[in-house]
């Protein structure tokens, strides 16, 4: 491969042309492949600091004092959260707008099993509706 070099020197135009060694493509692709490693490295690199760094400021800005426990979407933008700040269990209604106190819950609540006990199915809280429809009908 030649080099062209033009050079403007004294009033004079001198042309020059330099012999370059060709390194070859074996070279070529070992830069290439050298400089893809170092890129990804950079991007995982940056990716774990930013990471690392977020995680710090979520545990400084809410600590162990507020914890959200449960969430429960009942429209896109509309949900009820349980809350607990320092020993106080909250139910928040939340919107996009505001946030609404709903009610304080009991900060030693029954057991998963005893509410699902108690917790009435579709099936039948449309089964009661129905017998109370026809009670008021007289069917």
């Amino acid at each position: 491969m030649n080099k062209l070099l033009v050079v403007f020197a004294a009033g004079n135009l001198v042309v020059e042309t330099e012999k370059i060694p060709d390194t070859g493509t074996g070279s070529l692709i070992i830069r290439l492949f050298l400089s893809l490693v170092l890129i990804i490295g950079l991007i995982y690199l940056s990716l774990f600091l930013l990471k690392k760094s977020s995680h710090g400021l979520k545990k400084n800005r809410a600590g162990d004092l507020i914890q959200i426990l449960e969430r429960c979407y009942i429209s896109p933008k509309k949900g009820i959260f349980i809350v607990k700040i320092g020993s106080k269990l909250l139910a928040l209604g939340v919107t996009e707008t505001q946030i609404n106190f709903l009610s304080e819950l009991d900060s030693n609540p029954e057991s998963k099993s005893d509410l699902a006990d108690k917790a009435v199915s579709k099936k039948e809280m449309a089964g009661t509706l129905l017998q109370k429809i026809k009670g008021k009908l007289n069917l």
